[in-house]
């Protein structure tokens, strides 16, 4: 198999790489995005090995995105290899058309079957564990976020355009959704479950 590695941290792929190329594999590096989709353009690739946080590039990347783009453009088959087992993430990534969410904790041996049976046999692996909080509704999810970049609850109301005593009641309604007691305890299940980004 011939793969295609976007991961930041350099550390972590050179050990990814040497890894894959002990089962047999040809490994490609690529330190940018730039650089892979030069890779793209210019060689075929059986699979690409995609992490979520590409922080480490600059510029605010994020590989869903670039999976996104790259997916559009290039038809790539693209699994996401993350640290990030988050629902959000992975319900994005499967909506998208990558054909996996694995964890960078799985052994070698694991990751070389799936991505053999992505590659061989056309198939998905997208492993979900047991939610212990409700989804929220768009509008819960708007309120959320503008919580977490720091705005005040009369802002968070006026953007919303709802009175603060109907903030209240909706408030309530996330902690329970959530699970939790507060704004703090709210901001970092939020970043816990994947609605905001950690990065």
């Amino acid at each position: 198999m011939k793969i295609l590695l976007i991961e930041d941290h350099k550390m972590l792929a050179q050990c990814l790489k040497a890894d894959f190329e002990s089962q047999g594999c040809t490994i490609h590096i690529a330190d940018s995005v730039k650089k892979a989709e030069a890779e793209l353009k210019n060689n075929d690739y059986d699979l690409i090995l995609m992490d979520i946080n590409l922080s480490g590039y600059g510029k605010g990347e994020n590989g869903l995105d670039v999976s996104e783009k790259f997916i559009k453009i290039y038809g790539a088959k693209i699994l996401i290899l993350t640290g990030y087992d988050r629902g959000y993430y992975r319900e994005r990534a499967e909506s998208i058309g990558c054909y996996g969410f694995i964890s960078k904790e799985e052994t070698t041996e694991k990751l070389m079957k799936i991505m053999k049976a992505v590659v061989e046999e056309d198939k998905k692996y997208f492993f979900r564990s047991q939610k212990t909080w409700e989804d929220l509704t768009a509008g819960e999810l708007k309120i959320l976020r503008l919580y977490a970049v720091g705005k005040s609850r009369r802002e968070v109301a006026e953007e919303c355009f709802i009175s603060t005593s109907s903030l209240a009641v909706i408030l309530n309604r996330i902690y329970e959704k959530l699970n939790v007691k507060n704004y703090q305890e709210m901001v970092q299940r939020a970043r816990t479950i994947g609605y905001i980004d950690s990065f």
